[in-house]
């Protein structure tokens, strides 16, 4: 892996990376500017402040859907998203006017949906979701879309389980995750894998999950395996019956159904799924490390430092 395109920037790292790495965004959110970035190493890059805009851009995220870049914010007049790809910004969606709050947003691992929620009013909220609205009561967070359109709210100390606009489940916990349709729940130290009835398929004392800073999951759900961070010590990996089968070095910052990626000691170590062997390692590019993302081919990853800048590798 070498390095193929590097920015500076500053403050909270906001960043996406398509699936098959084709395009990488970041958000210099100090800066209100949005960097797009190629493989090859090519790249442009786009005011998110408009001419006409009186205020600067309050920027919550970026995700990549179908080749464009989503950025939600507050734009002066109206909170939504503005879109944009390799020639400039081509289109954008108002969900409310000036005043109105960006939230999260959120795409499922593949890209197949997306969501993202807007405070609107002191009272109201609207979810978005593959361009289908619902309003809300103002007291959710948008956290997770699964590639079977499950959509996970926290909603005070409860999680909403959603799926086309309608709940169908709701769990006494906010520490949970989804893939297909199975929900994974820490109950305090107690890691639960769930159906969407709320059936247990599998418990595991002392193996519960939660958020570090910049709100990197402990666990992360992949096809055939769940990574784990275990406090202190490194990633246990284990089955979908809750069988550890392997410990690899460090924390768990990405992984998908073909590789995971973790780091330890100022190194990123990324392993293949089907055998564990380790692919590659780099050294952490900056004095700090906060997301990472690897193409599901593994050919190309995005990181970032904990406060901004972003470095784009290309495998050969």
């Amino acid at each position: 892996m070498s390095v193929v395109w590097h920015v500076n920037t500053s403050d909270m790292p906001v960043m996406d990376l398509a699936p098959d790495g084709s395009l990488a965004a970041v958000v210099d959110v100090w800066g209100h500017r949005l960097y797009l970035a190629s493989p090859n190493g090519s790249s442009v890059s786009f005011d998110l402040m408009e001419p006409e805009d009186i205020v600067e851009p309050v920027i919550a995220g970026v995700a990549i859907v179908n080749g464009g870049a989503y950025v939600l914010g507050s734009y002066w007049e109206f909170t939504g998203v503005r879109v944009y790809d390799w020639s400039g910004k081509v289109g954008e969606a108002h969900e409310g006017g000036a005043g109105s709050v960006p939230d999260d947003i959120v795409r499922s691992p593949s890209g197949i949906h997306f969501c993202y929620l807007v405070t609107v009013t002191a009272t109201d909220q609207v979810l978005v979701c593959d361009g289908t609205k619902l309003k809300l009561e103002n007291k959710y967070s948008l956290k997770w879309v699964s590639d079977s359109g499950l959509v996970l709210l926290d909603r005070d100390k409860e999680e909403v389980v959603m799926r086309d606009g309608s709940a169908v489940l709701t769990l006494n916990t906010t520490n949970v995750l989804a893939y297909g349709d199975k929900l994974l729940a820490s109950y305090g130290d107690t890691l639960k894998v769930l159906s969407l009835d709320g059936a247990v398929l599998a418990s595991r004392e002392k193996a519960g999950f939660g958020q570090t800073t910049l709100l990197r999951w402990t666990l992360i759900p992949t096809k055939n395996y769940i990574f784990r961070h275990e406090p202190l010590e490194d990633t246990h990996v284990l089955t979908w019956n809750l069988t550890e089968v392997k410990v690899l070095p460090g924390f768990p910052y990405f992984a998908n159904d073909n590789y995971v990626v973790t780091a330890k000691d100022g190194v990123i170590h990324c392993y293949s799924l089907d055998d564990f062997h380790e692919v590659f390692h780099v050294k952490v590019p900056g004095e700090s490390l906060g997301y990472i993302k690897l193409s599901n081919d593994g050919k190309v990853m995005l990181v970032s430092g904990e406060y901004g800048n972003y470095w784009l590798y290309r495998a050969g």
